[in-house]
């Protein structure tokens, strides 16, 4: 059964992750339709933005880290992001490539799957330490 602090910091970490995922979506959707962008481009373009808004969320509301611990775990969390994002971007890559759906169905697909990763890692081991 899974501990109802837990299942908290599970809400928060999918509230943060819904944010990021539109911070995401909205600036790879300008890229690719208004900016003209590929859309393996715009992607790298999207992820390094809703990176940054989830480490800020994350750090602060989800997990309520301290801030002398915040700047400790940065490096922890951009490599946690950064193979979340290559697991992401490799299931992305794959449904566009064989022109299965549309880039933001893609990015929706790829999301949900890398986002279990992520929430795993960053329970227990960027902030592991931290009170449910």
């Amino acid at each position: 059964m899974i501990s109802k602090p837990l299942l908290t910091k599970a809400i928060r970490f999918l509230v943060v992750g819904t944010l990021g995922f539109i911070t995401d979506a909205g600036i790879l959707w300008a890229a690719t339709n208004k900016a003209g962008l590929d859309p393996y481009t715009a992607r790298l373009m999207s992820f390094s933005v809703a990176l940054v808004v989830t480490w800020a969320l994350n750090s602060r509301f989800t997990f309520k880290n301290n801030q002398k611990r915040r700047k400790r775990q940065f490096g922890a969390y951009i490599t946690v992001q950064v193979s979340s994002f290559g697991l992401n971007y490799a299931i992305y890559s794959g449904i566009v490539w064989l022109d299965l759906t549309t880039p933001l169905t893609a990015l929706v697909i790829a999301s949900i799957m890398a986002m279990f990763y992520s929430f795993t890692a960053m329970n227990l081991w960027v902030f592991k330490n931290q009170p449910l």
